[in-house]
């Protein structure tokens, strides 16, 4: 407490945080608690590591955000999309989400495992389980020792039946003494004799212990780990290797787990269906292919929305990459394009929207389009197939004309498009639409 008895802030180890406590919000810190935001200015949190929502999530006071609702008429939040209620400012901080920016205080409602963080991180601890080669070992071992055991007591037996025989066949057995002549301590040398045999029996049944069997095990599975490696397969866990080992068929995404995450573009649909080669020579590269060929009436406004709508070449996607892939496959220079078209890198005056989660999609408005118009601007967009399609009122026919999109040729695009995805190819829509002044085009 202070001077004038206000509590004053103070460092505490995230441990020592309890209910009821009150938590200092800075920009860049990790949220260690749950809680509910009490004061803030421009706080925005980044909860993709609980939502998978890429975008920052504005946060306001409780009061606030039940104004926002009931200005959007929302009664239950379960029956929102996803997309609309993320748009909403939420009251909750939640763990293991970041501050992306603003300060603010919090109260700490939720700590330790009944946080966010602290359910998902209980439910990701499990007991280890045995493999099934170390069950396969545990199995063998058992059965070895047993065997040993057996074959331990059996020598004890042995050994004792046959000294037991060949006293009383040679009349030398002396136990209590008296049977032979000059034994002064018959008893103590019967008895160190028969701990020799016990000792006899220890040493079978040690033996027989399997000890240097799990190290071999473990050299066999480094020596496939490095096997394995050599075929591109990177195993962090050695007991990966004896279950690939005996797997018989692998069930994967398409993410990249199991491939080298370089995509190609294998189909194109300008009115029909064009399959591209997917040859390549011995530096596995990909062949040219002739686009006067396969879609003359195309290509311009293809390698338009291509080179001129994309991020900084530090910044493509594996996406993105192949489609400038195609551009080289043609013969096309996209650095001559962005000049052209006044959309370099490094020029700050262009009109961009990049690409979001939300939006699905990237526009950029491009000049000296060649749209026969005095103000020459067009907008070309590139993303989500499904999106781009249910904002398009036109379409380019195989001969490159444009014509009103129906219904009928809306249906066959759809049709098209999950045709593509049953063939577990990924589907990106490109479009344009040439503007008018006073369209915000500059």
């Amino acid at each position: 407490m202070g001077d004038n008895g206000v509590p004053e802030p103070m460092e505490i180890h995230t441990n020592n945080l309890h209910v009821g406590d009150i938590l200092h919000l800075k920009y860049g810190m990790v949220i260690p608690v749950d809680g509910i935001l009490l004061s803030g200015s421009q706080v925005k949190t980044d909860e993709a590591a609980m939502t998978g929502e890429s975008d920052e999530r504005v946060k306001e006071l409780s009061e606030v955000c039940m104004d926002r609702r009931a200005e959007k008429g929302v009664v239950d939040m379960k029956k929102l999309d996803k997309t609309e209620a993320h748009a909403l400012p939420s009251p909750i901080m939640l763990s293991g989400t970041n501050v992306n920016s603003g300060d603010g205080r919090m109260l700490v409602i939720m700590v330790g495992d009944n946080s966010a963080l602290g359910e998902i991180m209980s439910k990701l601890k499990k007991k280890q389980t045995d493999t099934p080669l170390q069950m396969k070992l545990e199995i063998i071992a058992t059965e070895i020792g047993k065997i040993g055991t057996y074959a331990a007591l059996l020598t004890i037996h042995v050994l004792l039946f046959r000294y037991f025989l060949d006293g009383l066949l040679k009349r030398n057995l002396d136990l209590f003494g008296g049977e032979i002549e000059n034994e002064s301590r018959p008893f103590a040398n019967n008895l160190k004799l028969w701990v020799d045999y016990i000792v006899i029996g220890v040493a079978v049944i040690v033996v027989a212990v399997p000890e240097g069997l799990p190290l071999a095990v473990m050299i066999s599975l480094a020596y496939s780990q490095g096997k394995m490696l050599k075929d591109n397969n990177y195993v962090k866990k050695l007991a990966a290797c004896e279950i690939m080992g005996g797997a018989t068929n692998i069930c994967s995404d398409k993410t990249g787990t199991l491939t080298l995450n370089q995509m190609k573009v294998a189909h194109v649909w300008v009115g029909k269906d064009v399959e591209l080669d997917l040859t390549q020579d011995i530096n596995k590269k990909m062949l040219p292919i002739d686009p006067m060929k396969e879609f003359p009436n195309h290509w311009a406004a293809i390698t338009q929305a291509i080179a001129c709508n994309m991020p900084p070449n530090k910044d493509l996607s594996a996406t993105d990459k192949s489609m400038f892939d195609l551009l080289e496959r043609g013969s096309v220079d996209p650095e001559t394009l962005k000049t052209k078209h006044d959309v370099l890198d490094d020029n700050t005056k262009k009109l961009r929207f990049p690409f979001t989660s939300n939006r699905k999609r990237m526009s950029t408005i491009i000049s000296k389009a060649g749209n026969g118009t005095s103000y020459d601007r067009r907008l070309v967009i590139k993303g989500a197939s499904e999106i781009i399609l249910e904002g398009c009122t036109h379409f380019m026919d195989a001969s490159g004309q444009v014509q009103p999109l129906d219904d009928t040729h809306r249906s066959n695009i759809k049709e098209t498009i999950n045709q593509y995805a049953k063939m577990a190819l990924r589907t990106i829509s490109i479009a344009y639409r040439d503007l008018e002044p006073g369209m915000n085009g500059q």
